[in-house]
């Protein structure tokens, strides 16, 4: 990642040749490489098209009174963040509620045996239905039938019920990975936060376009032996809150990691949940294939077999969703309670009234990126433009949110309740917690978030056409980005 305007480098070459420099395109940040003498000349970007000034000017100094240094952040840290206890009996719990979960896909697993046998056991014992017998052509018909039929229903129903033990989880798009060299300050703020609350630092820092920040074993599984972890940010949360909510944010993802132990037994708790939750809910080619046949069957005796070979289907998905909501409730308390232990750590570390702050504000902002979704989904069917920076995109749109709306917002977020299916606490409960704790905070700097990356602008450019190319998967060309005040329509 490069700044908005790097330094411009000179280099020896012989008399005879042709004097380069080289700079940044002040849109992308690519590297160009042209003529000395071209300085000042405004050439399209080889990268994203736009109009760019080949420069030798020397970039601006980084440090600022609004951007504070890294040395600045650690030392604004002003004591220490004690432990959050954990009791013996929530431990045995958190054993009880793993090893519950591991039983249900292993009792799946004895379904599909007994699934097998099944078919099995009716092909060698009706096997008889094969021999020719009295009664002409159309009774052997029958009989045939009578045999494939069943076998045929329940061979399908024996590939749906293994077809999931494979199922693999959907491609991620790749976020953008952090070079500590180029972004010392953020390094350095993570780093004493992960200090404080006695988290291990994480191996890498990647950034992508959510509104949301999580810390996570970086090689899943492989990585639940040790300390392998990876946080990833998301551009516009670092847009929308301040340095305080935010490192209160980062205090929570890594306040799971407090329990190393408990962590470990959540990450397959969750794991199960989230392999339960897919094989439910997602359908590939073959689900697609057999609701096609059945729609296309003209035979009735065809469509029987086949409608009632996806009755099988949907018997074994109905297994599923029964071992998906077993689990699910079983483990939703244990989780609900490692949440309220993370928000402990937000709140040592922030302050009640930081946390309290940070739920309106991500109240808000949620709000907003609805509303930017939906502009931007109108915007791209009608003259394929996009805004250049979603952070910015986001930020705009919370502008424009009306104060009586935003208060009626914020207003709303105390009224929510905690269900007993939910895997997270309300925001409702959570802040009245918070409130009861009436931690004062031991970091209390208010600048935007956004001062943790040197050229945040840059970054934010960056980051949003990777998420315009990767996750929302849009063919655009980097001339159809537009600056936020010509992307955004006018209020209405």
């Amino acid at each position: 990642m490069w700044s908005l305007r790097q330094s411009c480098s000179l280099f020896s070459i012989p008399m005879n040749e042709q004097l380069l420099a080289k700079c940044a395109c002040s849109h992308c940040g690519i590297h160009l490489e042209f003529p000395i003498e071209g300085a000042g000349t405004v050439i399209n970007c080889p990268g994203c098209g736009q109009p760019t000034e080949l420069s030798l000017e020397a970039p601006v100094a980084a440090s600022s009174p609004d951007k504070p240094s890294a040395i600045e952040l650690v030392a604004a840290f002003t004591g220490p963040v004690p432990p959050t206890p954990v009791s013996f009996f929530y431990q045995i719990g958190l054993v009880f509620v793993t090893i519950m979960m591991i039983l249900l896909p292993v009792a799946y697993l004895a379904m599909v045996v007994a699934a097998v046998w099944g078919v099995y056991y009716f092909a060698t014992h009706f096997a008889f239905l094969l021999g020719a017998g009295r009664g002409g052509a159309r009774l052997y018909l029958i009989k045939l039938m009578l045999y494939f039929g069943p076998l045929f229903i329940g061979l399908v129903l024996v590939f749906f019920m293994i077809k999931p033990l494979f199922a693999r989880r959907a491609a991620r798009s790749q976020p953008l990975a952090l070079n500590p060299g180029v972004e010392p300050t953020l390094f350095a703020f993570i780093a004493r936060i992960c200090e404080l609350i006695g988290a291990p630092m994480p191996k890498r820092i990647d950034l992508d376009c959510q509104l949301n920040a999580a810390a996570g074993f970086r090689r899943g599984a492989l990585s639940l032996l040790g300390h392998d972890l990876v946080l990833t940010l998301g551009v516009p949360l670092m847009a929308g809150l301040t340095l305080r909510e935010f490192a209160g944010v980062i205090a929570h993802e890594f306040g799971h990691f407090t329990q190393g132990f408990g962590m470990r037994l959540s990450y397959i708790i969750r794991s199960i949940n989230g392999w339960f939750a897919r094989v439910v809910y997602e359908r590939d080619a073959w689900d697609l294939a057999l609701e096609q046949w059945a729609e296309e069957a003209e035979d009735g005796r065809v469509m029987i077999v086949v409608h009632c070979a996806r009755l099988a289907v949907g018997f074994s998905r109905l297994l599923l969703k029964l071992l998906m909501f077993l689990g699910h409730g079983v483990s939703c308390f244990l989780l609900r309670q490692m949440e309220y232990d993370a928000d402990s750590y937000e709140i040592k570390l922030a302050g009640s009234e930081a946390f309290e702050a940070t739920a309106r504000r991500l109240a808000v902002l949620n709000e907003a990126l609805g509303k930017a979704y939906k502009e931007m989904r109108a915007t791209w069917n009608l003259s394929r433009r996009l805004p250049e920076s979603l952070p910015a995109y986001v930020s705009h749109q919370t502008a424009r949110i009306p104060p009586a709306v935003r208060e009626r917002i914020q207003d709303t977020i105390g009224l929510s309740k905690t269900g007993i299916f939910h895997t997270h606490p309300s925001d409702g409960d959570r802040i009245r917690r918070a409130r009861r704790a009436g931690e004062p905070g031991v970091f209390h700097l208010e600048q935007p978030a956004s001062v943790l990356l040197s050229h945040f602008d840059v970054v934010a450019k960056q980051v949003t056409q990777l998420h315009y190319a990767e996750d929302l998967g849009l063919d655009f060309d980097p001339a159809m980005l537009r600056p936020v005040d010509e992307s955004a329509p006018s209020p209405t």
